[in-house]
This record gives structure tokens, C-alpha cells and sequence, in this order.
């Protein structure tokens, strides 16, 4: 998945999307566009809009844009 398919999926669809990265479990849950929950390990996080989700740097230091292509879905 790209970055740019990842926010179509979480801006537009809405849809939960599971994950795994660098054995790491974690999961995306969009319940609108102002409220996005992300989990990656025992690590919570909850965004208020698409652009905060994609850029904030939550993953072991790292924005989702950066590392979604090394994603396990």
C-alpha cells in the first residue's frame, strides 16, 4: 500500500486497516476524519485530522507516510 492509498482509506473509506511492521503488530481505526485512533505495539494514539495521522512521527520515530510501503497488511 502507498502513503497516497492509505489516506484515501482513511480519509475516504474510513476503513480499519491491520498492519504489522518490523514484527510489530498495530492497527489504524478511523471513526471520521477528525478522530483516528492508531495502535503499534502496547503504543496508543488518537489524531484529529488526516494530515496529523500521516505525518506525525508515532512509529519508532517515523511518520506513517515514510514507512507504510514496508507494511505488512
Amino acid at each position: 500500500m502507498t502513503a497516497k492509498m492509505l489516506r484515501h482509506e482513511v480519509d475516504v473509506n474510513l476503513r480499519d486497516i491491520e498492519f504489522e511492521y518490523n514484527g510489530v503488530s498495530g492497527a489504524i481505526c478511523p471513526f471520521s476524519r477528525e478522530d483516528i485512533a492508531v495502535k503499534y505495539g502496547d503504543s496508543e494514539h488518537t489524531f484529529d485530522s488526516v494530515d496529523a495521522f500521516m505525518n506525525e512521527p508515532f512509529i519508532e520515530g517515523k511518520p506513517l507516510k515514510d514507512i507504510i510501503e514496508n507494511f505488512t497488511i
